[in-house]
């Protein structure tokens, strides 16, 4: 492999890499990032398991398994993105973008046997205008607990250190009575103010002289839940729990404006999570160790980024999942790759003149199924036969988890190179083949690299990405930086490649 001045660039061992790349000034991860991994770690420490799911869903599992009749206002385009039938863009699928975390539960129960203690944390999306309050991407973390003798006041107490652990000793939670489908009893968490500690104060901003701001929503988990996950209602119960994270951020730091968050610091303080969020976190320090800041992107996209990005009419990145309502009209298509978001956040930090210019993104992308007639008519109030349960889980699509870096300024794309290694190094770390797996290039690469200046990232014979100079064209199609340079991981691939540290931990990726 040659460098951007023509001289080869070198191979080295994978730990002169991290201890070259750590030279740098430091990075930031994303606050949203963070505070998803504290939720998560509060509660493996009680003996929960981390669970996630996809983010384009089968309705069924998004709104039938959960006891949401065919009137619910939850299945209103006005709350929730459809995914498009390829042959008539005006009718869904079967699919949807989740607006909740639930399905994850509905899926966890499915396929194990009580006593269950889940917790997820992942993005959700509804068909809201970005606004102080509102963001049609945002994430959730949600809780399950299903066992014997299950009552109101063992979620009540979880709820109480749930707090206290987010926002400090002594706030505790109340909560009011409230409906939702897949919950009765039901009701919305409020918590205690954490500038003004429950006690009414006109003064206080946060809570406006209530002593209490809404947190989430919870309850015991309707029976009807229970009996069509294949759960017996009249031996279990359970109970479940849902925050938005941005919303805990919100409440945590006394904010009033969603936007914000992008510019608030936090602590990174990780415990003993699952090999995939372990994978993801190491991937996360390597870029900041490097001088990295984490940012996120919408996943949306239109005919327009493809151009940009020089991608020809049969580029397989092209064929993505159309929505049926997307909030932009020009923007109605899922992201294939995370760098048409993540060039326009560079773009725009750019316009901005801030000149710390290398940012990060890691993510779900959106593969386009093959789509054969209409989505399977699954009954609920019993478990589904494995035959239902089959078509529903292949009509989701594959949604790999992908890393992206871009780095402004002079063509300096051999520095990417250098990352991507650091991030199969610190991959490698997880792993009882620690140091076995390596990253190594071959030149070359697709749109929106530009000739001579791109490589391949492989492991083995497997292809994971591409690192590189970008394109001119697309340079001044996008508004970039001159030189701006590009890379992107397929991190489930690397997740795939190797083997986890602990038998017993062989999450599907």
């Amino acid at each position: 492999m040659r460098s951007a001045t023509g001289g080869r660039v070198p191979a080295p061992h994978p730990d002169a890499v991290l201890s070259r790349v750590s030279c740098a000034p430091p990075g930031d991860r994303h606050p949203v990032t963070v505070m998803s991994e504290r939720i998560t770690d509060i509660f493996t420490d009680l003996g929960y398991q981390v669970a996630e799911g996809p983010e384009v869903e089968a309705e069924w599992f998004v709104f039938d398994a959960l006891n949401m009749d065919e009137n619910h206002f939850a299945r209103d385009r006005d709350h929730t993105f459809y995914v498009a039938d390829p042959s008539d863009t005006e009718r869904g699928c079967g699919l949807v973008l989740r607006g909740h975390t639930s399905p994850v539960q509905i899926r966890r129960m499915l396929t194990s046997e009580p006593p269950i203690r889940m917790i997820c944390a992942g993005r959700v999306f509804r068909p809201d205008p970005l606004d102080a309050t509102h963001s049609p991407v945002f994430t959730q973390a949600e809780g399950l607990v299903v066992d014997r003798g299950l009552t109101m006041a063992d979620l009540a107490s979880t709820l109480d250190h749930f707090a206290a652990s987010v926002f400090g000793e002594g706030v505790v939670t109340r909560l009011r009575p409230h409906w939702f489908a897949y919950t009765e009893p039901s009701a919305e968490i409020d918590v205690a103010c954490a500038v003004c500690r429950g006690t009414p104060d006109r003064a206080c901003r946060t809570c406006g002289g209530l002593g209490w701001v809404e947190w989430g929503g919870c309850g015991m988990v309707h029976p009807r839940v229970l009996a069509t996950c294949g759960i017996d209602p009249a031996e279990y119960g359970g109970f479940a729990f849902g925050v938005g994270v941005e919303r805990t951020l919100m409440l945590r730091h006394g904010l009033d404006d969603i936007r914000a968050l992008g510019e608030t610091p936090l602590p990174f303080d990780p415990a003993g999570p699952p090999r995939f969020q372990r994978v993801r976190r190491m991937a996360g320090r390597a870029l900041t160790s490097a001088g990295y800041v984490e940012t996120t992107a919408f996943p949306f996209v239109g005919t327009t980024s493809w151009d940009a990005l020089g991608l020809a009419a049969d580029d397989p990145r092209r064929r993505s999942l159309t929505l049926v309502n997307p909030l932009n009209p020009g923007e109605p298509e899922l992201r294939t790759t995370l760098l048409p978001g993540l060039l326009d956040v560079l773009r725009r930090d750019a316009e901005r003149g801030r000149t710390r210019l290398g940012l990060f993104e890691q993510g779900t992308v959106f593969t386009s199924p093959v789509l054969t007639g209409q989505a399977p008519q699954v009954p609920t109030g019993h478990r589904p036969d494995e035959e239902d349960l089959r078509a529903l889980r292949d009509l989701v699509p594959a949604q790999p988890y992908h890393l992206a870096a871009v780095l402004a300024g002079e063509p300096r794309w051999a520095e990417l190179v250098d990352v991507a290694r650091a991030v199969a190094s610190a991959t490698s770390a997880t792993s009882a083949t620690a140091g076995a797996v390596r990253l190594t290039t071959r030149e070359g690469g697709p749109p929106p690299w530009l000739p001579g200046r791109c490589v391949a990232l492989l492991v083995g014979a497997t292809v994971l990405g591409h690192a590189g100079q970008l394109s001119p064209a697309t340079v001044d199609a996008l508004g970039l930086p001159p030189g701006t340079s590009a890379m992107e991981l397929d991190l489930s691939a690397l997740e795939r490649l190797t083997k986890p540290s602990n038998p017993r931990e062989k999450e599907k990726l």
